[in-house]
C-alpha cells in the first residue's frame, strides 16, 4: 500500500498579525503601503536526506473575506528548491497593496514537487492534506487545473505609505517516504507564515540572512556598490564587508555575461530600497565540458551560454552526480585569477514523473 510523503509544517494562524513597522493603521484602501514577500525552510536536517525539493509557487494573495479586498503579492510562476533555504529568507517579490485589514493568505502551487535523494531524483505529485478537501490551512489539490491551493487564515496589517514584511515558512519536518522513487509517488504538506517580529526571530535566534537574486548594473569600485533589480524595484547594495578573493572581478563577470547574483545581508532595508551585504554569490547554469572533470583536483570546465570557465568545486559538497555534458548550477563565491571557486554546486535534475 502506497503511502504519503510528509511535508508537514505547522500553521501558526489566527493569533497572528501581520502589519508595517510603526503607528497607524489601515483606511479601508484609499491609500496604500508596500508589502514584501518571502520565503523559508527549516534547517537542513529537517529534510531527512533530501538533497532537492523544488516546488513551484504560482500565485500568492491577501484577501479579507469580509470586505473583499485584495492584494496580488506574487502572480508569476516562482521556482524554489527549499533545501537552499534551510538558512536563507528569500525575497519573493515587492507588492503594493490598499492599506487595510487582510485575514487570508492565498497561495496556489503547482501540483507536483521534484525530490532528490541520494542522487536519485523523482517528481512526486501533492495531494489534499490528509484528504480534507476544502479546509482552510490545508492541501486542497485539483487534478484538472493541476494545481494544488491553502488558505491560511491570519491578519495582515497593511499601513499606508510604510514597508510590511511577510514570510512563508516551509519547515519540512517529520518526512515519511516510502515509495521514494518509484513513480505515483504522492506529497502533502502545510505552510505557516512568518511576520516581521517572526522573520527578526530567525535572524537574531538562528542565524538565517536575508536574500535577494536578481541582475545587477552600475558597478561602483571605488566606492563598492552596485544595483540589484527584483521585480522591477531596485536596490542599491554596499558590498565594502565582502572580502572574497577576487569579489570586484566576479561582479563584473556576473554583469558581462547577464548573470543572476544573489546578495545576502542581515536585513534589506525596505524604506530606501538599501543592503549592506554580508556576502555576494554569482549563479552559472551550463553542462560540464567532456574530459575536463578533475576529481583529484575538484575542478572542471563549465560551459555556459557566453562562453566556459574552469570552476573549482573543493571546498563544497556537491548535490548529485558529476559526469561529461551533466548540467550543473555552480554558486560562484570567488576568482583567483584563473579558477572561479564555486560555494554550491548542484546537478539540475530532470523530471521523470508525469
Amino acid at each position: 500500500m502506497k503511502k504519503l510523503i510528509f511535508l508537514l509544517i505547522t500553521i501558526f494562524v489566527s493569533s497572528l498579525t501581520f502589519c508595517s513597522c510603526g503607528g497607524g493603521g489601515g483606511d479601508g484602501g484609499t491609500s496604500t503601503g508596500t508589502m514584501a514577500l518571502f520565503a523559508t525552510d527549516a534547517p537542513t536536517p529537517d529534510l531527512s536526506g533530501f538533497q532537492q525539493v523544488d516546488v513551484t509557487v504560482n500565485s500568492v494573495s491577501l484577501l479579507n473575506t469580509g470586505t473583499s479586498a485584495a492584494c496580488d503579492l506574487s502572480t508569476s510562476q516562482t521556482a524554489l528548491n527549499l533545501s537552499d533555504l534551510s538558512d536563507t529568507i528569500q525575497l519573493l517579490s515587492i507588492s503594493t497593496c490598499p492599506s487595510t485589514q487582510y485575514n487570508r493568505i492565498h497561495i496556489v502551487f503547482g501540483d507536483s514537487v521534484t525530490l532528490m535523494q541520494n542522487n536519485t531524483t523523482q517528481t512526486c505529485t501533492f495531494t489534499s492534506f490528509k484528504d480534507e478537501n476544502n479546509k482552510v490551512d490545508t492541501l486542497d489539490c485539483n487534478s484538472a487545473t493541476r494545481t494544488c491551493s491553502i488558505d491560511i487564515n491570519g491578519a495582515v496589517n497593511v499601513l499606508a505609505s510604510q514597508p510590511g514584511k511577510l514570510a512563508l515558512d516551509f519547515t519540512l519536518k517529520d518526512f515519511e517516504v516510502t515509495n521514494f522513487p518509484d513513480q505515483g509517488c504522492t506529497a502533502t504538506m502545510k505552510v505557516s507564515p512568518l511576520n516581521a517580529s517572526g522573520i527578526e526571530g530567525k535572524e537574531k535566534n538562528e542565524g538565517y540572512k536575508e536574500a535577494i537574486t536578481g541582475f545587477i548594473s552600475n558597478i561602483n569600485l571605488g566606492g563598492k556598490t552596485f544595483i540589484i533589480m527584483k521585480n522591477g524595484s531596485s536596490f542599491t547594495v554596499d558590498y565594502s564587508g565582502v572580502t572574497t578573493q577576487g569579489i570586484d572581478q566576479l561582479l563584473q563577470f556576473a554583469l558581462d555575461n547577464n548573470l543572476k547574483v544573489q546578495v545576502k545581508s542581515s536585513s534589506i532595508d525596505l524604506s530606501i530600497n538599501s543592503i549592506k551585504a554580508s556576502a555576494v554569490y554569482i549563479k552559472v547554469e551550463g553542462t560540464i565540458k567532456p574530459g575536463t572533470l578533475n576529481t583529484t583536483n575538484m575542478t572542471f570546465t563549465l560551459v555556459f551560454d557566453s562562453g566556459e570557465i574552469t570552476v573549482d568545486y573543493s571546498t563544497v559538497e556537491v548535490e548529485g552526480t558529476l559526469g561529461d555534458n551533466l548540467a550543473v548550477e555552480a554558486k560562484l563565491v570567488a576568482f583567483d585569477g584563473a579558477k572561479y571557486k564555486a560555494i554550491e554546486v548542484e546537478q539540475e535534475i530532470v523530471e521523470t514523473g508525469d
